[in-house]
């Protein structure tokens, strides 16, 4: 992966799909009974995003995440917006870490291009505190 591959793995990562997770993660803390279809739509439209090119190179964690969303989807087909359970979100942040934690330790080759990347990710990274949206 070169020094553009990976400001670019690592900037879809962080900005939509850890941004999309961060956002359901936003919205069941407002309301924790439900879970718009929207929101959780556009959770599983960025894996697929992400998963199509970094499948295979950021480990089995995206593959979880993957039957993780598979597994809720049929869920939500019975119990219409119902919301991720305590222990999925802990599963999901767990993966989401692990893929942070690859995507990292890949860019040590390009330091200043993680730092720049991170620090200007607008849902910060699975390893940081959650951030409250700038927009509210």
């Amino acid at each position: 992966m070169d020094e553009k591959k990976y400001r670019q793995a690592l900037t879809q990562f962080l900005n939509d799909y850890w941004g999309a997770f961060h956002e359901v993660l936003e919205t069941q803390s407002v309301n924790p009974l439900m879970l718009a279809g929207p929101m959780f739509n556009a959770v599983v439209e960025e894996h697929r995003r992400f998963a199509a090119p970094y499948a295979g190179t950021v480990g089995p964690a995206l593959d979880r995440l993957g039957r993780l969303w598979n597994h809720i989807a049929e869920r939500r087909e019975v119990t219409f917006e119902a919301p991720l359970s305590a222990k999925e979100v802990t599963h999901a942040r767990a993966q989401f870490e692990e893929i942070y934690d690859t995507l990292v330790a890949r860019g040590t080759a390009y330091p200043g291009v993680s730092s720049d990347v991170i620090s200007h990710a607008v849902h910060g990274h699975p390893r940081g505190p959650l951030r409250a949206d700038p927009a509210r």
